[in-house]
């Protein structure tokens, strides 16, 4: 019985390490889209990290932890917790410009749209673009091909 449960485990082992090496090869394939700007619409992205939170929750423990004894120390740390990690969370949020870019893709019958950072004059109606996909994520670059669609 142990051998049989021993070449099931080894069985899965190995199917699941060559389904891993396929997904870790199309991790890095790059994907270009061409299209022209429909409309860029300038917005506020969050540029907080969450390091204030981390910060506020973790003084806020160890202050909560001396306030007293026994049941008091860990009800104080817990207050203290939650407390630092909400103005810790107020104190590190901040914002930076960025981009609300609407494009026609060639050869596509809708509109798609990228958030992206940057600023208002970075992109105007009209601009010929390419959308790079790579890794999850995605950015709008002006088209310096010279190739019109």
């Amino acid at each position: 019985m142990r051998r049989l449960l021993l070449g099931f485990v080894l069985l899965l082992v190995g199917c699941a390490g060559g389904q891993h090496g396929v997904n870790a090869g199309n991790a890095h394939k790059e994907v270009v889209k061409l299209g022209v700007i429909e409309s860029v619409t300038p917005i506020e992205m969050d540029a907080s990290s969450g390091a204030g939170s981390t910060a506020g929750s973790i003084f806020g423990q160890v202050g909560g932890a001396s306030t007293g004894d026994g049941r008091g120390a860990v009800v104080g740390s817990v207050l203290g917790t939650v407390l630092g990690g909400t103005l810790g969370h107020q104190a590190g949020l901040a914002t930076r410009p960025g981009l609300e870019i609407w494009v026609k893709l060639d050869g596509a019958a809708q509109s798609t749209y990228v958030m992206q950072p940057g600023q208002p004059d970075a992109f105007k109606v009209g601009d010929r673009i390419r959308i790079v996909q790579k890794g999850g994520g995605m950015i709008v670059e002006l088209d310096t091909s010279g190739k019109a669609k």
